[in-house]
């Protein structure tokens, strides 16, 4: 591997066709907005730059990983060694019969929301007002009020082991706020969502529904964090108890550690008010968890990823 940012840079643009960002600031990329500074910053804005961006840094033996928008990340303060590639590889095309979206992986979900309302396609208004990418939502199988993009997944385009593939719902194994791709790292390219055809101002009414609940509970739009951060939580016989109820109940709104502190509204926010570090909200987190277990006995699990500096996103086999 290169010894120097300057060669790597030089090599990246000859093999990608595109220049890499160096010593970028990550928190201007996140919406927690905190974290240091990548040693490489990429925006693929293309499934083939975001391909090519990736067998570079596997052919150079040089750390990468790939995120989406942002809105679920909580960045390292020593920032990232390596290469961060953010996917921007948008991509919309909707079908009225059969009623399905097919959609690039860096898409933002509310573009696909808008998009579908705009034709009188139906079916995900639930994920309205969820900041993020439909390749993320799917990693993390992101839902509200009980339903979940897994249940509108048809297919996919992936790559991964044995280059790129085309899977059905099946391969995933999607669970709560979970799927096979956070063990297996497999990137999605694109997939399929089924649909339902419906009046374009009844979508709207029910995406308008949807968004003045979120507001009731949630903070203000462009507070500076980064959505729930802990993980409801599942009991053996399958009963589901919301982790903001319990922190709620555990006493920690209004718990502050530097400039991270808990939301006075839904204790399953943890806010950014200043000039937060990553360390400031994990050390949060930690009491947290620790007040929960103290009082239920039951143990929060984060649905906010931590990046650390050394992350690696090892993708085996790819062609």
């Amino acid at each position: 591997m290169p010894n120097s940012n300057l060669a790597i840079a030089e090599l990246f643009r000859k093999a990608v066709g595109l220049p890499v960002e160096k010593n970028v600031a990550l928190k201007e990329h996140s919406t927690f907005r905190i974290g240091g500074k990548a040693d490489f910053f990429f925006q693929a804005r293309s499934l083939e730059a975001l391909r090519r961006a990736v067998s570079f840094a596997r052919e150079q033996g040089l750390r990468f990983y790939v995120i989406g928008a942002g809105s679920n990340i909580l960045f390292a303060d020593e920032g990232y060694r390596g290469l961060l590639i953010k996917n921007l590889a948008k991509g919309i095309r909707l079908s009225l019969d059969p009623p399905v979206v097919e959609v690039n992986s860096g898409t933002q979900l509310q573009e696909v929301i808008q998009a579908a309302q705009q034709v009188g396609l139906a079916g995900l208004e639930f994920l309205a007002g969820i900041p993020g990418t439909v390749g993320g939502a799917i990693w993390g199988n992101s839902g509200a009020f009980g339903q979940s993009i897994g249940d509108a997944l048809v297919s996919a385009q992936i790559w991964g082991e044995g280059g790129v593939q085309s899977v059905q719902r099946e391969f995933f194994s999607f669970a709560y706020r979970s799927s096979r791709l956070k063990e297996k790292k497999h990137l999605v390219l694109s997939a399929r969502l089924a649909l339902e055809r419906d009046k374009p101002e009844l979508i709207q009414k029910r995406i308008n529904d949807l968004l003045a609940l979120r507001r009731v509970k949630h903070p203000p739009e462009g507070t500076a964090c980064a959505g729930s951060f802990f993980k409801n939580v599942l009991l053996p016989d399958g009963q589901k108890i919301a982790a903001g109820l319990l922190l709620d109940q555990a006493g920690v709104k209004g718990l502050r550690r530097g400039d991270a502190v808990v939301y006075s509204g839904h204790a399953n926010f943890v806010l950014n008010v200043g000039q937060a570090k990553a360390r400031d909200v994990l050390e949060l987190a930690q009491e947290m968890k620790q007040r929960v277990k103290e009082k239920f006995g039951l143990e929060l699990q984060e649905e906010v990823i931590y990046l650390e500096a050394d992350a690696s996103m090892l993708l085996p086999e790819l062609a």
